[in-house]
């Protein structure tokens, strides 16, 4: 059997698949509405990486960056609703 370094197709869904569960626990983390702002560099990134004809690179960009928004802010959401409860 021999190690292979080589990446897969697969790999790279696994890793697309992190960015909204890491944002929610980074929302849910930190529970104030600013770390939204943690999307531009995401999104800054993407843009600037990106190797996709047109304007598909940019749609890419916007779905996800749009995507890691509403789980910071789902994570604050929760965070903040669970705060009231305790008090």
């Amino acid at each position: 059997m021999r190690l292979s370094l080589a990446p897969r197709p697969a790999d790279a869904g696994r890793v697309w698949s992190v960015i909204p569960l890491g944002g929610f626990v980074f929302g849910l983390v930190f529970g104030r509405w600013w770390t939204l702002l943690a999307v531009i560099p995401l999104a800054s990134w993407i843009l600037a990486t990106n190797e996709l004809e047109g304007n598909v690179g940019t749609w890419v960009a916007m779905v996800l960056s749009a995507l890691l928004a509403c789980a910071i802010g789902a994570g604050v959401a929760l965070r903040r609703l669970h705060g009231r409860r305790a008090a």
